[in-house]
């Protein structure tokens, strides 16, 4: 039985849904960069932290203009999760983590 989507036709939600596939994509570039397998153990702590950090961000980016496309809210959640990957010892390889300034300092601000 394949029943229509009732959400789809609404926009907040389709763009949401698009932020949500821009991170799984971001996230699983990271991760193939870094060597990192989808089902390290360790994965699931980061990525819970790191979607804590995302969340409590992603307003004020939001709000200062910074992550209003999916891309740019990519690039917040990266910048979460790899913080916690680094603080956790690992080394990712140069060019892994999006270079967007004005992101990197608003999460300096919340830390």
């Amino acid at each position: 039985m394949n029943q229509a989507d009732p959400f789809a036709a609404d926009p907040s939600v389709r763009a949401m849904r698009a932020v949500f596939a821009a991170l799984e994509a971001a996230e699983a570039e990271l991760l193939g960069r870094s060597g990192l397998k989808a089902w390290d153990p360790r994965l699931r702590a980061w990525r819970q932290k790191a979607r804590d950090a995302f969340e409590a961000a992603w307003p004020s980016a939001l709000s200062q203009g910074l992550a209003r496309q999916p891309e740019e809210a990519a690039a917040l959640y990266l910048l979460c999760l790899g913080r916690l990957l680094t603080a956790g010892g690992l080394s990712l390889p140069e060019g892994a983590l999006p270079e967007v300034p004005a992101l990197a300092a608003l999460l300096e601000k919340g830390s």
